[in-house]
């Protein structure tokens, strides 16, 4: 018969796969939000006065978003300009972007970051349940374990942004 020890150490085992899984399933989830956020800059158009210098896109509150989109527009262009990506620690560092995401903790002051942002020309993304009702124009949702958007036209357009239709066809949700 086994001992407790062997017990405690396939209870320690499985424990830590399970870990393993929930982190990977994690990064993976990082790495679709990120990679999603720069492929929305090829569907959505920004007013001439915001097509010279750099393509900023900032991240409130979601470190690992940034580090990851960091990554992955490393080099890379939006038309002619280089993208910058910012990682910003609260709602009150916000300045003039072309993209914000705002991270699922600081979604709280979604009001505020409305107030921030004023007329400026910038894509709000966001990833909480009911945020594209409060003024995102692509919001993140999870739907039978699928990182899915949804989409707000009138959210986006309020911003002098124009959306293109395909992308409003991949979403899961258009409004």
């Amino acid at each position: 018969m086994p001992s407790n020890q062997f017990y405690y150490k396939r209870f320690l085992f499985a424990l830590l796969f399970l870990l393993f899984l929930s982190n990977n399933g994690i990064a993976q989830e990082e790495k679709s939000i990120s990679s999603a956020i720069y492929n929305f800059t090829h569907y959505i158009e920004w007013p001439a006065e915001n097509t010279s210098g750099d393509f900023i896109i900032d991240v409130i509150g979601h470190k690992s978003v940034y580090d990851k989109l960091k990554e992955i527009t490393a080099g890379r262009t939006v038309g002619k300009q280089n993208i910058v990506v910012r990682f910003l620690e609260s709602v009150d560092k916000i300045t003039q972007s072309h993209i914000l995401f705002i991270g699922f903790w600081q979604s709280k002051d979604m009001a505020k970051v409305i107030e921030k942002v004023g007329n400026a020309h910038t894509l709000l993304i966001s990833e909480k349940d009911g945020l594209i009702d409060s003024g995102s124009g692509i919001n993140f949702v999870i739907r039978n374990t699928l990182i899915k958007f949804e989409i707000k036209r009138a959210n986006i357009q309020k911003y002098g942004l124009t959306l293109s239709k395909d992308l409003e066809q991949m979403a899961y949700k258009a409004y």
